[in-house]
């Protein structure tokens, strides 16, 4: 429930328990004053808070008449009230929700090369948790309005919507975002996002979740650079996990930011890196930096693991390096990877 529905629901209850109270107030007025039977006095005390203009039912005492002006009084000033008060709620909560729109939209429209996740359910919230762990600016695309406090709270922006939309998409600012997770739980809506996405940014990074191997193909073939499967994914680290735990538990510490700050990323080289066309001895990136270079991406697909003192990098290479985040910070700027504000 958002919030001007609560504020709504708490003055409506208010509003109703007045015209309650009034009901029980006039209604014993008349049976103790005129000692009318409850059927008529409730039906006198109706008519009179609602200002209707029908006639008495019976004669009044000169008492009853000064009690059913005080509760025409009471009437109209209760009215008053619960229709500016509702008034006040509705119209004061729209223009709220307005301004709060604007401000967040103003925000993104100042963003670039930024990340948007698509469906914040059970896999879309990890992977909201695990970007944000690795400071990334970061805009979540989401149906249900309930979940919008506690994204801003996270300091992520919301947006209201369905991620199939083209408006969502590009209020999300998709023609400069990185990247793009698309965590709907229906692999047709992900398929039909990732057509929409990649139309509109030909440059992006598209991540998909695949509930089936049947849907896998269909997501690569729509513009998907990497689909995983959950339940695929779960259960191969399942079993690693029984056989080789160590190993698990080392990549985790540098996969993770925990207390062990070592980490592996990797650093695009772009043409204007001074590491272009230069061998791995001659950028002297493990004296220097106090990086290592573990293996290289070529722009074809090619990947050379523990390269040697000779290979040569070049432009469009991707690097993954082992280091510190100081480490890899300096390494980034050197490659001058768009990612790392270039």
């Amino acid at each position: 429930m958002t919030l001007t529905a609560r504020r709504l629901y708490r003055h409506l209850v208010f509003v109703f328990t007045l015209y309650a109270l009034l009901l029980a107030v006039g209604s014993g007025g008349y049976i103790v004053i005129e000692g009318w039977p409850w059927t008529d006095s409730v039906y006198m005390t109706v008519i009179t808070i609602s200002t209707v203009g029908f006639g008495e039912i019976r004669p009044l005492s000169p008492i009853g008449r000064v009690f059913t002006g005080g509760l025409i009084v009471l009437g109209v000033s209760t009215t008053a009230y619960a229709i500016s008060t509702l008034a006040d709620v509705i119209v004061a909560g729209e223009f709220r929700s307005l301004i709060w729109r604007k401000r967040m939209q103003n925000r993104i429209d100042k963003m670039n090369g930024h990340f948007i996740v698509c469906g914040y359910g059970r896999v879309g919230e990890q992977v909201v948790h695990e970007l944000l762990s690795n400071r990334v600016s970061l805009v979540v695309i989401e149906m249900l309005s309930m979940f919008g406090p506690d994204l801003e709270n996270l300091g992520v922006i919301p947006i209201e919507g369905n991620a199939t939309d083209d408006a969502a998409l590009l209020r999300a600012g998709i023609e400069r975002a990185s990247g793009i997770c698309c965590c709907l739980p229906n692999d047709s809506d992900n398929v039909y996002v990732a057509l929409t996405a990649r139309a509109l940014n030909r440059e992006l990074t598209i991540i998909s979740r695949a509930n089936s191997h049947e849907s896998e193909r269909k997501l690569l073939i729509a513009g998907v650079n990497h689909v995983i499967n959950p339940y695929v994914t779960s259960g191969r680290r399942m079993a690693r996990q029984l056989i080789h735990p160590n190993i698990l538990e080392f990549m985790d510490v540098v996969m993770h930011r925990g207390e062990i700050d070592i980490l592996i990323e990797d650093i695009g080289i772009s043409e204007r890196s001074s590491l272009r066309d230069q061998t791995i001895a001659d950028t002297e990136v493990r004296r220097r930096l106090g990086a290592n270079i573990l293996a290289v991406r070529r722009p074809d697909g090619e990947t050379f693991v523990n390269p040697g003192v000779e290979f040569a990098l070049r432009a469009g290479d991707t690097i993954i390096a082992l280091g510190t985040p100081d480490q890899l910070d300096k390494l980034a700027t050197e490659a001058e990877d768009r990612r790392n504000g270039s």
